[in-house]
């Protein structure tokens, strides 16, 4: 709480005009003093009512996706007893992204009464630990004004929309013991054959192959490729440096949501998912599995950032011994030359490798095609004002030379350009070169 100007102007007065009363001896001067007194105590018991306030916030929702909206109602309650001016301000992160109502509000609160301030926001991807709101008070005759920041912490976490991508049939040489989805090369429950061997009492009687015991009249009980939860690592590329060269922020929002995509596919799958934001630094999500990690992942995206380091400026400082032997690792990036050495020693380690690309030459790609069908029609060179710059071809092409040396190590590869279904492409990359 602090003293206003009017307070300091009216005491000054009136000990002015008692001062001069007494030196003059005069009475009336001092009688002229008493409606100063009786205002400027009305006034200092009237403003205990203003620092007596309590703030409440209250959200639609403290988990969404982005895009969505969130309905919030912030509310300074007044307990005192006269009616005090306010004004009410959203001054945190949630306050950059309104969409409908004003981020503040002014008036007057009667006594054991409210201040509600009403808004719609729809932040974009993130994390906002909205920790309090700005609160102007002062009493109804202005002596005494508080201003200053409530606390009230409401976080809120805005999490990548991504489109599932269903089922992706992983195959890495180790798995773990528990179920799961990809191949373990040893016999147990599954339906990929393996092969037969001779019956042993005890056997289930559904697996004997009844065939070869019409033609051969022996007992041989049939094998299959028994299906178990494997080690899955997904690292996002946040390197500052090829997203300015490619997208920016844009195609590095579009590299989350495929990893968001990639996460979800694995956990349903019953693997056990570990995230890796390899950027500025190394943040890890650990290996788990489940709904509630799928929170935790999501939540680190959520909070992915592009930066720059000089000790992980390229691939080849991936942190490779913590990734678990013979796992698979699904990397989302646009990459930088150079890059596919280090995919292709974690191949050549024994790792099943996915690289999805993030497209940031969708038109370029698209207009190198229609030229070359139009000089095919035409058999002449064509040359026209709307021509891609030669540098942006020249990018497009050692993209795709890249691309290309990754596949001939034994990498899977995906391109995808943010509009068209990514579950195709993943499936088709997982099938190649196997």
């Amino acid at each position: 709480m602090q003293g206003t100007r009017k307070l300091g102007v009216e005491f000054g007065l009136m000990a002015l005009i008692l001062l001069t009363g007494l030196i003059l001896a005069n009475p009336a001067l001092l009688l002229l003093a008493i409606p100063l007194a009786v205002h400027i105590t009305l006034g200092l018991l009237l403003a205990g009512a203003a620092h007596k306030a309590r703030l409440r916030r209250s959200l639609s929702a403290q988990h969404i996706h982005d895009g969505d909206d969130i309905e919030a109602e912030l509310a300074l309650d007044e307990a005192g007893h006269g009616p005090d001016l306010a004004m009410l301000t959203e001054d945190g992160a949630l306050a950059r992204f309104i969409s409908e109502g004003s981020p503040s509000l002014a008036g007057r609160i009667p006594a054991n009464s409210s201040l509600v301030l009403s808004y719609v926001t729809r932040p974009m991807r993130g994390f906002y630990p909205v920790e309090g709101a700005h609160v102007s008070t002062r009493d109804f005759l202005g002596f005494v004004a508080w201003q200053g920041s409530l606390p009230f912490p409401t976080p809120v976490w805005v999490l990548p929309r991504y489109d599932r991508i269903g089922h992706v049939q992983l195959s890495p040489r180790r798995t773990l013991s528990r179920p799961g989805t990809a191949p373990s090369r040893r016999d147990g429950v599954g339906v990929q054959f393996l092969g037969t061997r001779p019956y042993i009492p005890g056997d289930d009687l559904r697996r004997i192959n009844w065939k070869t015991l019409a033609h051969r009249n022996q007992l041989v009980t049939n094998l299959y490729e028994g299906e178990r939860a494997a080690d899955v690592t997904v690292i996002l590329d946040g390197r500052d440096r090829i997203y300015q060269a490619a997208g920016g922020s844009d195609l590095f929002e579009q590299a989350i949501r495929a990893c968001a995509a990639l996460c979800d596919s694995a956990i349903r799958d019953g693997h056990r998912t570990g995230l890796l934001l390899y950027g500025e630094r190394l943040e890890w999500v650990l290996y788990g599995s489940g709904r509630l990690h799928m929170e935790r992942l999501l939540h680190g995206l959520s909070r992915a950032e592009l930066g720059s380091s000089e000790a992980f400026a390229h691939l080849g400082n991936l942190p490779a011994r913590l990734f678990p032997t013979g796992s698979s690792i699904m990397i989302v990036s646009p990459f930088a030359p150079g890059d596919e050495q280090a995919l292709g020693m974690l191949r050549a380690r024994g790792y099943e490798v996915l690289a999805l690309v993030p497209d940031p030459f969708p038109s370029i790609r698209a207009k190198q095609l229609e030229t070359v069908h139009l000089e095919a029609r035409t058999r002449r060179p064509i040359h026209s004002k709307t021509a891609l710059s030669l540098a942006s071809r020249m990018m497009a092409v050692e993209q795709e030379l890249m691309l290309r040396i990754l596949m001939s190590a034994g990498v899977r590869v995906a391109v995808w350009n943010g509009n068209s279904p990514l579950a195709p492409l993943v499936r088709a990359a997982w099938r190649r070169n196997r």
